[in-house]
């Protein structure tokens, strides 16, 4: 995919891949007031040490988008940052791999990728940003030729946090239940030049 943004379009939202172009807006969001800039998104795609700096969280996901390696999808409204979903093949999480709570469901030759984390800032909430978010998520994930994509809403997942997603969000994109997770099985990718879907 490189530097070539494909867009998702969803009204006045447009949703993009984070590459190397698009990675200080990435910066920008999750430092802003209220931003996660505290985990960088990054929790799931370390291992080994328990405690990470914020330093070395922003340059952990910096690294990883310089290499080329998906790590998610950005919303705009315009030019205004309005949200960020993680997206991602499922080896890319480290931790995953050893996970009790998420344990791979695929075969190791069945190319899947997880959503594991939505942020919305306060000021536009209320505009069904996840739906388009995950949306996205979809036909990125598709398009770089997954098969699977799956999620783990925190109502059904067993957490308190609500970054990962409502369940209700995951069933109107066509994701269907299976114990904590939940999955949908993508088709193959269209052939233009744009993510499969774009409206």
């Amino acid at each position: 995919m490189g530097d070539e943004l494909r867009s998702h379009v969803s009204g006045t939202t447009t949703v993009r891949p984070v590459t190397t172009e698009t990675w200080p807006d990435l910066v920008q969001l999750f430092t802003a007031r209220g931003g996660p800039h505290y985990c960088f998104c990054t929790p799931y795609r370390v291992t080994g040490r328990r405690h990470v700096d914020a330093g070395e969280r922003e340059a952990v996901l910096r690294d990883l988008v310089g290499r080329g390696t998906p790590v998610g999808v950005l919303a705009y409204d315009g030019a205004e940052l309005v949200g960020w979903c993680s997206v991602a093949p499922r080896e890319s999480y480290a931790r995953l791999a050893r996970s009790r709570t998420m344990p791979r469901a695929t075969p190791p030759e069945s190319p899947t990728w997880t959503v594991l984390c939505f942020f919305v800032p306060r000021a536009a909430r209320g505009r069904g940003l996840t739906r388009v978010l995950l949306d996205a998520a979809v036909d990125y994930a598709r398009h770089e030729g997954a098969k699977v994509i799956e999620g783990y809403p925190f109502d059904t997942a067993g957490i308190s946090a609500t970054h990962r997603g409502h369940s209700s969000v995951f069933a109107a994109a066509g994701f269907t239940p299976d114990g904590r997770r939940w999955a949908r099985t993508l088709d193959a990718p269209a052939l233009d030049g744009e993510l499969p879907n774009a409206r």
